[in-house]
């Protein structure tokens, strides 16, 4: 009963505080500020758990690139329409991906980008002697990766911000109420295995929550933490994708991420396409010029950088560019904050200004002039492809009461996506949790009672001594291992030395985490963080071929035949994962 789990939280020295809510929405980039306000509408009472304070955490706010933006049709060529957009993503990940969902993305994106249009996002212009002769309007918009159109609606480079922004104003004005910084720590079930709340950790107040909800929306981001070096921010260490898991949730495509080239110091940002059509200068800790070194015979230092995408995939020849960062990184030849040295030094001011101006602009802002400094680059983690599954349209999992959305959910995210697809997915399915989680609440009586007994025992062995296990030193190998080995080259080597460093941090917990008061949510933090890298890697072993941005070394190429689907990641009894063929239909 409820009862029993906050008195067994209190025996265990902790300070409890309980809420309750019709929705809990736990997360604070673009999918969960849009569910939040979704829910808001229908008229039920809504708490914002948000892990760090409202609108600095989670990729969407800190996603910064020359062409960050949201796909959606009906806003440039009269030719592109849902239709083409739909097949342009089941084009990009077949079989991999719910075509079902895909098909809902690509209707619902216009009416999202309508609505961040009256919540008053002012979307990029076109200069007017610049819009194309049939356009639909003068937006300025950009044509992705595996896009057929330019359909692509962005903000100065920072569009994610400028969502977060104006979703989070309206939330917030309309009553949804906001507790931060708290992070999930697990969720609660009710003796049925329905959600009926979150336990999570209000680090200002050094207080426990227990929040009862009738619905639970959980978009909780990636798994940026677990690696060395990240485009976003490291508060995203993989709590939903472990807590889920645990619970017996299905997640679809983990061993499906995204990584690539990104400034490091001093302050963090993915170069694309536009940085590299300007022919940096990359050299090693020696002075050495490198990139040639990878090349094989006929491909040239022009062709692979003006051919850059942004994220790594072995479907481009750019793939030498990243390959070649890692390797000299890896070799012991990057410098002391393990990246690279990156120059534009040689560019001519103007032509920088013309072709990457957003970077220009955040370079000044942070004290870089790309005319004299050698900038550290490295290879940074930036997004999940896979995650927890969704099961319909309304983004529920296989967890009855909750929904999963951005980047924690699974289902429209392969092997590869178009560009913009990522905001997209969190507008729209955002928006569809918050309200079907609004209307179940408003239906629902009462908040079901919680029986907390596994989630009071996972604390009670966390705080338990041990005398062998390092919490930061713990944490330093974890990302170090996950930085090194499951990034751009993979094999089953390096995947299992890697697995190895997070099923230890796991086991160590069977003996006890060592946690004090005082350290008791960092303890629980790490312990899901191997959790996840152990469901990522054991996801990368899984998948015995080459494919899209998973380079494996000892699987070099591409296997249809046995490999060409998805595969449904659940926990075994044992702990481990259970891989189920999932043969999504091919488009219709």
């Amino acid at each position: 009963m409820s009862q029993h789990i906050v008195e067994e939280l209190k025996a265990l020295g902790l300070t409890i505080e309980e809420l309750y809510t019709d929705v809990v929405v736990v997360g604070g980039g673009g999918a969960a500020s849009r569910a939040a306000l979704s829910a808001r509408l229908t008229g039920v009472d809504v708490l914002m758990l948000v892990k760090a304070p409202l609108g600095i955490g989670g990729s969407t706010v800190h996603g910064a690139s020359e062409i960050m933006s949201m796909g959606a049709s009906g806003f440039g060529a009269t030719a592109d329409s849902p239709d083409v957009h739909y097949r342009d993503t089941m084009a990009a990940a077949n079989g991999f991906i719910d075509r079902d969902l895909v098909r809902v993305l690509a209707e619902d994106a216009p009416k999202r980008i309508d609505d961040l249009i009256a919540y008053g996002v002012s979307f990029d212009r076109a200069k007017a002697e610049k819009v194309a002769t049939g356009n639909a309007t003068d937006y300025k918009l950009i044509q992705s990766d595996f896009g057929s159109y330019a359909r692509a609606l962005g903000v100065s480079g920072k569009t994610g911000k400028a969502f977060v922004e104006a979703l989070n104003a309206q939330a917030v004005q309309r009553g949804v109420k906001v507790r931060a910084p708290a992070g999930l720590i697990d969720l609660l079930l009710d003796a049925h295995g329905q959600a009926a709340g979150v336990l999570a950790f209000d680090a200002s107040a050094q207080t426990w929550l227990v929040v009862h909800a009738k619905s639970v929306v959980l978009g909780t981001g990636g798994a940026h933490g677990l690696f060395s070096q990240q485009v976003s921010t490291a508060e995203m260490t993989g709590d939903g994708q472990a807590v889920l898991f645990r619970a017996g949730a299905e997640l679809v495509n983990m061993e499906f991420h995204q990584f690539g080239p990104a400034l490091i110091h001093p302050y963090v940002q993915l170069f694309s396409k536009s940085c590299f059509v300007l022919h940096p200068r990359m050299t090693n800790s020696q002075g050495h010029e490198f990139l040639p070194d990878y090349l094989p015979e006929g491909v040239s230092q022009t062709e692979v950088m003006d051919e850059k995408v942004f994220p790594f995939t072995v479907s481009n020849v750019s793939r030498y560019i990243d390959i070649a960062i890692a390797s000299e990184i890896a070799a012991g030849r990057g410098n002391h904050r393990g990246t690279i040295n990156f120059s534009l030094a040689h560019v001519p001011p103007e032509r920088l200004q013309a072709t990457i101006p957003n970077t220009m602009r955040w370079m000044q802002a942070n004290g870089i002039d790309p005319q004299k400094d050698a900038m550290n680059v490295g290879i940074a983690f930036q997004c999940l492809n896979g995650g927890v599954r969704m099961i319909d349209a309304d983004a529920r999992s296989t967890i009855p009461g909750v929904h999963v959305i951005g980047e924690l959910a699974g289902g429209v995210r392969g092997p590869d996506r178009p560009g913009g697809n990522s905001l997209a997915e969190g507008q729209v399915f955002g928006h569809r949790a918050g309200d079907a989680a609004g209307r179940h609440a408003r239906d629902s009586a009462v908040t079901t009672p919680i029986v907390g007994d596994e989630v009071v025992e996972r604390l009670r062995l966390a705080l338990a001594p041990n005398a062998n296990f390092g919490l930061a030193s713990s944490m330093q190998s974890l990302q170090s291992a996950m930085q090194q080995h499951a990034l751009v080259e993979k094999n089953e080597s390096g995947l299992n030395a890697a697995l190895k460093v997070a099923r230890d941090i796991e086991t160590s917990f069977d003996h006890g985490g060592g946690a004090t008061q005082a350290t008791l949510a960092e303890v629980l933090t790490l312990q899901n963080m191997a959790t996840t890298a152990t469901i990522i890697l054991e996801a990368c072993l899984q998948r015995r071929e080459t494919r899209s941005g998973h380079l494996r070394t000892d699987y070099l190429q591409r296997n249809d035949a046995e490999y060409g689907h998805a595969f449904v990641q659940t926990r075994a009894k044992n702990g481990q994962s259970l891989f189920t063929p999932m043969a999504y239909p091919a488009a219709d």
